[in-house]
């Protein structure tokens, strides 16, 4: 997925209202519930990977079960919210929002899932 074509889909991700909004990529199974998700707030993955999806969530625990139904082994994101609030938002699209929006991707080498 092209630069341009990843922002215009979190663009149209931010906007939603509550809840989680995804868009998916690739097709994968999901992985057992008890899989740990990585989370890459600022460094990307050391690892080769491919984007599995995108998901838009005001909740990092929702987030990343989302992730885990997509088969992603990890999310590449960044948080927008107002500076100082807390990290449950109340709705999106008041000043107060905190919405999680991320990248799942699927790490391409097995190993790299240990």
């Amino acid at each position: 997925m092209s630069r341009r074509t990843w922002m215009i889909a979190v663009a149209a991700l931010a906007g939603c209202g509550p809840g989680v909004k995804k868009y998916v990529i690739v097709e994968l199974d999901p992985l057992p519930s008890t899989t740990e998700v990585k989370v890459f707030a600022s460094d990307l993955p050391v690892c080769e990977h491919e984007q599995v999806g995108l998901i838009a969530s005001q909740d990092l625990e929702e987030t990343l079960k989302e992730a885990r139904r997509m088969g992603a082994d990890g999310v590449i994101g960044t948080v927008l919210a107002q500076e100082g609030q807390s990290q449950k938002a109340t709705i999106c699209g008041t000043p107060n929002c905190l919405q999680y929006n991320t990248v799942a991707v699927r790490f391409t080498d097995p190993s790299c899932r240990e």
